[in-house]
């Protein structure tokens, strides 16, 4: 790995993201990759115990191509396997990290290089872990309407984009009514016309 390369890890226990449904997990999983960019691999850490016969986070994760760091339930547990990869990233050569999380464990990280947070909008972020990064990106949760095949973003945005289409389909009604007003004048005029063609060929009797 070279220095700049960015490494991406998501604590999916502290961005409230390991208990979500398989399509809402894949829409905040997307927003995070969104924001973190170019990015050699990113790894995401949830805990599960192992009485589980299914995992779907791991299948949302493949699908994505996030190495999935499973872990049983404890304190910390995610959090310090994703402290335990960061360190081995740094022993071959990787010095920028992403962190999705807001907990003060990651702390440790500044001591290996950049460390920038990827946190929603309104988590408390812990304050020594705030005041030590480099940068924090604040992203709004998707809302778990969007399909996982649409982008998700801030309203603003889905507005301006929807905006183009509805101006280009405003003026349909006003050519269907138009077009409608010359069928009925075309139409009475033939009929006028027929009217004047008859009273040619067959005159009215004089009263």
């Amino acid at each position: 790995m070279n220095a700049d390369d960015r490494v991406a890890l998501l604590d999916l226990e502290n961005l409230g993201a390991a208990r979500l449904r398989p399509r809402p997990l894949r829409a905040r999983l997307e927003a995070l990759l969104a924001v973190a960019g170019d990015i050699h691999h990113a790894a995401a850490a949830y805990a599960l115990s192992d009485g589980h016969d299914t995992d779907p986070v791991a299948s949302v994760l493949a699908e994505l191509r996030i190495a999935p760091l499973r872990v049983p339930p404890g304190p910390d547990a995610a959090e310090l396997a994703l402290l335990a990869h960061a360190r081995h990233v740094h022993s071959e050569g990787g010095r920028t990290f992403l962190v999705g999380s807001a907990d003060g464990r990651f702390y440790e990280l500044v001591a290996l290089g950049r460390v920038e947070l990827l946190v929603w909008d309104g988590q408390p972020v812990a304050t020594k872990l705030a005041e030590a990064v480099h940068h924090i990106h604040r992203l709004t949760r998707p809302s778990p309407g969007i399909p996982s095949d649409e982008p998700a973003g801030p309203a603003h945005s889905e507005l301006t984009a929807a905006s183009p289409i509805q101006a280009s389909e405003s003026p349909t009604p006003r050519c269907g009514l138009a077009a409608r007003l010359l069928t009925a004048i075309a139409t009475g005029a033939g009929i006028a016309l027929g009217h004047r063609v008859l009273d040619t060929l067959l005159p009215r009797k004089r009263r």
